[in-house]
């Protein structure tokens, strides 16, 4: 990434423009959220953290005396053909409909108002009224052409308002119509939640207190390992542990058996742990079943618990071992882990549904510095990507 990249995204007014600038009164506003959260088949949120994060820009909008919001939001990946009816897709849908988020979203702003459902002049995809100015379009992604940034879609989109912001921090990465194609035919603008993101995340791309320890595991290493890359140099310590220290470990000629690996990213870690040996750290033993490492050993964890207790800043991405439903018995690596980034005196910052999941359960997501709502958005920006999301916004 070019020095002039990161110094654009390091001082964020320069590149947005704030909802700070916008007078809103009386204007219709497509406000953009990420609304993707976790529903069990009870239709129960099980997180709703991403909701909360979106309520300092939605309460700003709402004291500005707006005609009227319109949530935009995507909810998991659906399963869409071509040219089905809107209708089929919802009802094939079920468990990714928006009108469970309507009615925590309604919950959280202490509102009584029932919840109803309404439709727009040449919309398909139907509203959830939440109150007499705030509507919720339900499932983007519903609509094939959200996806593929389809610029008729764009417009059509764009119809409903007068001006366009977006806090949607996790989906800045993705070209899609909700993301980029709206600014193209409306004033945009930031919300609170992306200027939050953009400021924790820049500390450590500019002025990460050291020492400074990257926790990096999980199973889907690309991004990681690029933002690795670009973060090596102001890094002290990168602790591996999950797919990314399989990865690692077979690049060092350690057998790893059946383990899960990225065979295509082997050249490209031993390559990068060339760069800086002395800044890696590998797990120094493990726990196996089947002939598959699950987790980090106890000598590991006691390790990287020192390493941690001395961090000044620290970035997790990415859990030590299995943590899927019925893993129970492999999370323990991730859970130690966790409480000595916890009980550690350094600024934390953390991304990843899993990794956050995990924190949660134990009940130590409020001793988090900052949480990021970004997964590979975040990555992206420490890898030193453009967000076409936040382009968008210049």
């Amino acid at each position: 990434m070019a020095a002039g990249q990161l110094n654009r995204y390091a001082d964020k007014r320069l590149i947005m423009k704030m909802i700070t600038q916008e007078k809103f009164k009386g204007k219709s506003v497509l406000l953009r959220v990420d609304y993707n959260v976790p529903i069990n088949n009870k239709g129960d949120i099980e997180d709703d953290a991403r909701i909360l994060a979106t309520l300092p820009t939605l309460k700003y909008l709402l004291q500005s005396k707006p005609k009227e919001i319109i949530l935009i939001s995507h909810l998991g990946r659906p399963v869409v053909r071509p040219k089905e009816r809107i209708q089929a897709i919802i009802s094939g849908n079920k468990n990714l409909v928006l009108r469970p988020v309507a009615e925590k979203l309604s919950s959280w702003l202490k509102l009584k108002t029932k919840i109803t459902v309404e439709k727009k002049p040449n919309f398909s995809l139907p509203f959830y009224r939440i109150s007499k100015n705030i509507l919720l379009m339900e499932n983007i992604r519903f609509d094939l052409r959200e996806e593929k940034n389809d610029l008729e879609f764009s417009r059509q989109l764009a119809s409903l308002g007068d001006v366009y912001v977006d806090d949607a921090f996790a989906v800045c990465h993705r070209e899609h119509a909700s993301v980029v194609g709206i600014s193209k035919y409306l004033p945009s603008f930031a919300g609170f939640l992306i200027e939050k993101e953009i400021k924790n995340l820049s500390t450590l791309l500019t002025k990460p207190e050291h020492p400074f320890v990257v926790i990096s595991g999980g199973a889907k290493i690309s991004d990681k390992i690029l933002a690795i890359k670009n973060i090596l140099k102001k890094t002290d310590y990168i602790l591996l542990g999950g797919v990314m220290a399989n990865t690692f470990m077979k690049g060092r000629g350690i057998d790893i058996k059946k383990s899960v690996c990225e065979n295509e990213k082997v050249e490209f870690a031993n390559d990068l742990f060339d760069l800086a040996p002395r800044k890696f750290i590998l797990p120094t033993d493990l726990v196996w079943d089947k002939e598959k490492i699950v987790d980090i050993g106890n000598s590991t964890v006691s390790h990287f618990q020192k390493i941690i207790a001395k961090a000044e800043t620290i970035f997790w991405n990415g859990t030590m071992g299995l943590t899927s439903l019925g893993m129970q018995r492999f999370k323990r690596g991730t859970q130690l882990i966790a409480k000595a980034v916890v009980e550690s005196k350094a600024t934390s910052i953390v991304c990843g549904g899993d990794t956050i999941s995990e924190i949660n359960q134990l009940g130590l997501g409020g001793k988090i510095t900052f949480v990021s709502t970004g997964g590979g958005a975040s990555l992206e920006f420490l890898a030193g990507e453009k967000l076409p999301g936040i382009e968008a916004l210049g």
